[in-house]
């Protein structure tokens, strides 16, 4: 039945491709990707969850298509309260003793939707206010025989056509599965949020920096329930709308009144990349989702004035690099930092997990690499000018024009790293991450921590 409900949706996107192909220049491109995203749309999380991966990796897909499938967003209908009740019933029989949960949901993505309530203690104690994450009914179950679609699919092609082998796709969709699966396992989340606070002591001590998770909720944690403490805070692109538009003020959780944009956005955008290079340089262990959306602030008391904090949301995905590959991605980010170009284009060679005579042109990858580093660090001579994302991407572009295959774990801290570096040039346009992160680079390769 989801064989055919998926040949449903893609079969006239097949039909219409050879006469958009066709008429390309004259709006057949834009009629096919309007076709095919309302596809995606249509079938349902895991496709949008696809579209959204696959529009991250700029290593495997041409650059033209990652940026149409950035623009497709999850269009998902909360479901209903009472299916609600059911999996938190399922999960936890005697979950009303404890736990109140509003009827109408604060949010809804393509995995979960999220509910604001309160926990007791004891049937007479206060309530403490609360997140619940609830997974919709079914989603795991369409996700698992939509990947077992996938796969099949794609070993029929390779079966059929041992030329497609060379396009990785089985590789491709390992990736993607990995990317996936994390995401609808409540568990796995809260396992993230308790790494994550205990990297960041600051909530048990108040020392180091000031960033706090929210706090999970055991034993109240399942496969399909999270429940977690409710942090009210600001949206960081709250503060980015604020300063696009030109608003000299906003409001913030935590303020009475108002606060000059001026005077929060340098506090948030340091303490920003502060926080993503002390995961990816000392914790080994980097949120893999750091988008504005997942990054909010508050001030909170400190003696006679007030705090800022940061709070990161959304830990379903976490990148933990292997070993071997952290060595190989602080090597290379060690030779961007000196600006040998040569050693970065050797080092993506040699250390691709892929077959090297698949590679396409080897030495002028190299030396496409060398001269990419050399223009774009050349351009540190004025403050705020090297642009680590900027040259990020453009390698990720070249090794996917070259057939170099790059690490999985690399790319995402890579894309990690471009949104980051836009989020801090969007508070502070002269925020340079190779300046920022030094410090922390020579402590990782002196003590060689791999």
């Amino acid at each position: 039945g989801r064989c055919v409900a998926l040949l449903g949706h893609l079969v006239p996107v097949a039909c219409a491709a050879p006469l958009c192909w066709l008429l390309w220049r004259r709006g057949g491109e834009r009629f096919f990707w309007r076709l095919f995203l309302s596809a995606l749309q249509s079938i349902g999380p895991t496709a949008v969850k696809f579209a959204q991966w696959a529009s991250t990796r700029p290593d495997l897909l041409p650059s033209s298509v990652c940026s149409h499938l950035t623009v497709l967003q999850a269009d998902v209908r909360a479901h209903h309260y009472n299916d609600t009740v059911a999996i938190l019933t399922d999960a936890f029989p005697n979950w009303r003793e404890v736990l109140e949960v509003e009827r109408e949901p604060i949010g809804s993505g393509c995995i979960a939707q999220v509910y604001r309530g309160c926990i007791r203690d004891s049937p007479s104690s206060p309530g403490r206010p609360v997140a619940l994450k609830v997974r919709h009914p079914q989603v795991a179950e369409k996700m698992e025989l939509d990947l077992l679609v996938m796969r099949a699919g794609v070993d029929a092609l390779e079966r059929l056509f041992p030329v497609a082998r060379y396009l990785a796709m089985s590789e491709a969709l390992d990736h993607f599965e990995a990317f996936l699966r994390p995401q609808a396992d409540m568990r796995i989340e809260a396992d993230h949020l308790e790494v994550f606070s205990q990297n960041f002591d600051y909530e048990r001590t108040g020392e180091g920096l000031a960033v706090r998770f929210p706090k999970v909720m055991r034993p109240y944690v399942s496969e399909a329930v999270l429940v977690e403490s409710y942090e009210a805070a600001t949206p960081i692109t709250t503060l980015l709308n604020a300063a696009s538009k030109g608003q000299d003020s906003l409001v913030v959780e935590g303020l009475e009144g108002t606060i000059t944009v001026e005077a929060c956005r340098d506090v948030v955008g340091k303490l920003s990349m502060d926080t993503f290079l002390k995961m990816l340089f000392t914790d080994n262990f980097v949120h893999g989702d750091l988008h504005p959306g997942n990054m909010h602030f508050r001030f909170v008391p400190d003696g006679a004035s007030r705090k800022l904090e940061l709070l990161l949301f959304d830990a379903g995905l976490a990148v933990e690099l292997s070993p071997r590959d952290r060595r190989n991605f602080v090597e290379l980010f060690h030779a961007i930092a000196m600006n040998d170009g040569n050693l970065v284009g050797q080092l993506m060679l040699e250390r691709s997990p892929g077959h090297r005579e698949q590679v396409i042109h080897e030495e002028d990858f190299v030396t496409g690499v060398a001269k990419l580093v050399t223009t774009v660090r050349g351009q540190g001579i004025a403050l705020g000018q090297v642009r680590i994302g900027n040259l990020l991407e453009q390698m990720l572009r070249m090794a996917c024009d070259h057939r170099v295959k790059l690490e999985t774990s690399f790319v995402n801290i890579a894309m990690s790293i471009i949104v980051v570096e836009g989020v801090g040039r969007q508070m502070n346009p002269l925020v340079d991450v190779i300046v920022a992160a030094k410090p922390l680079l020579i402590e990782a390769m002196a003590q060689r921590f791999w």
